[in-house]
């Protein structure tokens, strides 16, 4: 979950900086008009006047520090739904502050923040409106606070279903109730199963390794320093208070460490908590680890420890960049960034990373470098983001987008290739480069009302508001010719994405039709142009029409 999901701490940003209109996703300063002015570009005027936070910020996770009773405690946050026995969400309502359990799927409203404190091995639920469920003595919850006070603090007990309850730390009392009737007076355990509220493409990390998971053959190893390419990805599946975990080949992993073709019982784990991070429980009650200097990802302890802890972190945008002279763009004689490759390899793929505060992208190299302005040229030299790493894309029609530099420049290829910030203008041909995802061999699409799956198991039409998704393979086109940006989306049973009559996307084509992605100017979100040529533009009531003529009223989908 592109990052919407949680809250972020709001930040102060001079008013001669905030552009002209802000999206209505939730996110701190989002320009969704697709211009920018120069002066937003200045290095000086944000160097002084806006502070960059230079570390990755995870999407699902965060290690942060957070005030509460006067004391400094580390923050671990999950975002997640909550569903009760009766298979209804946790719900926050806006309406007064009315919390229920009445959502039939996982929407902003159902949406918690689970932060870990680890003094107490407590944990706080924090609304998607920011305020935080309390409880008083005789029960009764309110959900309008902003602070962390001591009746905030939940500690979590877990069943054999991987269920989990919410009992008050000060009380001692369970969370439970149903519908309007909620309340926090059970003596007895009541059992809420945990729905994880990301984006499931993620990028699988070991806490105490400090490595990452990629695919291996037939296993998946925890050895990756830096989670790369599509063997890095792991998609995690949500199924009726259980989760699978996906390779990048569609297969599904084993307790045992293996890769096979279908969901079995022994493909099926549950989630807890474990001193605030991740653990995955098997069938038979064995946590995920990973063993040996390989890292062989498998099951073994029945007991959860350092171990056994995993971060899931969101899978950044990895790309490769055609310049205008058709060659790749790499690093491969150095670091110096040039055009002059035409053969992709590690070199040549290249990690966006936005930044919440600068509202610009970093890009990151294969050897954990990033893109850098030196003087007029562009380098693969930093080892820490600031604003001569940020760099502002424009997309301008069928993959091909404009890279703005700190010094308000566009970056053009020189004659030898290399990568010169000295553009003045942003429609001249020479500043185009073609974007062409490189991790992305299936597709999972989110918008704020949900994920695009089936309508229902009988239709072949997409809608977009629901809440598990379905996997859609990422296909090039067969023949080569001025394929800018263009992909076919083919579902599991071999049939294509197509405009139907009525202008919604079917799964029904024997044939592939020609879809473009582009890339987003913030957050690093993508937009879906249709073989018609019109944008696809989703609607609460779940439809998606390619109907939209301008990228800038078309609906941006986390991807």
């Amino acid at each position: 979950m592109h990052s919407a999901l949680r809250p972020k701490p709001a930040v102060k940003i001079p008013s001669s900086l905030i552009p002209p209109s802000v999206s209505y996703l939730k996110k701190p300063s989002i320009n969704q008009n697709e211009h920018h002015e120069k002066s937003t570009i200045n290095g000086k005027q944000y160097n002084s006047k806006v502070a960059l936070n230079e570390n990755n910020n995870h999407h699902h996770h965060d290690h942060d520090h957070i005030k509460s009773n006067n004391l400094t405690t580390e923050k671990c946050t999950w975002s997640l739904g909550l569903i009760n026995s009766k298979g209804k969400y946790l719900t926050a309502e806006t309406f007064g502050f009315k919390i229920n359990a009445t959502g039939v799927c996982l929407k902003k409203k159902q949406t918690w923040t689970i932060i870990f404190n680890s003094q107490n091995d407590c944990v706080y639920l924090q609304s998607a409106l920011n305020n935080y469920l309390s409880t008083d003595k005789y029960g009764r919850l309110k959900c309008d606070g902003h602070d962390m006070v001591d009746d905030c603090r939940f500690q979590l007990e877990y069943n054999q279903k991987g269920q989990w309850a919410f009992k008050s730390l000060t009380y001692g009392m369970y969370l439970g109730g149903d519908v309007d009737q909620l309340h926090c007076f059970s003596k007895a355990p009541e059992w809420w199963s945990p729905h994880l509220a990301l984006h499931p493409q993620i990028n699988l990390k070991h806490v105490l390794r400090k490595r990452y998971a990629k695919i291996n053959n037939d296993e998946i190893h925890i050895d990756n320093i830096i989670p790369w390419g599509s063997e890095a990805i792991l998609t995690v599946e949500y199924f009726d208070g259980q989760y699978c975990v996906r390779s990048c080949n569609g297969l599904y992993f084993h307790k045992d460490g293996k890769l096979i073709a279908k969901k079995t019982n022994d493909t099926f784990f549950t989630i807890e908590l474990f001193k605030g991070y991740l653990t995955f429980k098997d069938c038979d009650h064995c946590y995920l680890t990973a063993i040996g200097p390989l890292g062989i990802m498998t099951t073994r302890n029945k007991i959860a420890g350092r171990d056994e802890q995993f971060l899931l972190e969101e899978s950044k945008q990895q790309i490769c960049l055609i310049a205008p002279n058709g060659k790749l763009v790499s690093t491969k004689q150095g670091v110096d960034l040039s055009a002059n490759q035409c053969e992709k390899d590690n070199s040549s793929t290249f990690q966006l990373e936005y930044d919440d505060h600068l509202e610009l992208y970093h890009i990151r190299t294969y050897n954990n470098k990033y893109w850098k302005l030196e003087g007029n040229g562009v380098q693969a030299t930093a080892d820490k983001r600031s604003i001569e790493t940020g760099f502002y894309i424009q997309a301008t029609d069928n993959g091909r987008v404009t890279f703005q530099a700190s010094n308000g420049k566009y970056i053009i290829p020189h004659a030898t290739g290399h990568m010169r910030a000295i553009g003045d203008q942003s429609n001249s041909i020479e500043t185009l480069f073609l974007l062409k995802f490189v991790n992305r061999p299936f597709g999972v699409f989110k918008c704020e009302f949900g994920y695009v799956a089936y309508r229902n198991k009988q239709s072949r039409t997409l809608e977009c508001n629901k809440s598990i998704f379905t996997l859609f393979t990422l296909e090039q086109p067969n023949d080569d010719s001025n394929n800018d940006g263009i992909i076919c989306l083919k579902g599991v049973d071999g049939m294509y994405w197509e405009i139907s009559s009525d202008s919604n996307i079917s799964v029904s084509g024997r044939e592939p039709s020609k879809f473009a992605i582009e890339l987003c100017t913030s957050h690093s979100r993508i937009v879906l142009k249709g073989p018609n040529g019109m944008y696809l533009r989703a609607e609460q009531n779940g439809s998606i029409q390619a109907s939209c003529q301008n990228s800038r009223q078309a609906t941006q989908w986390e991807f």
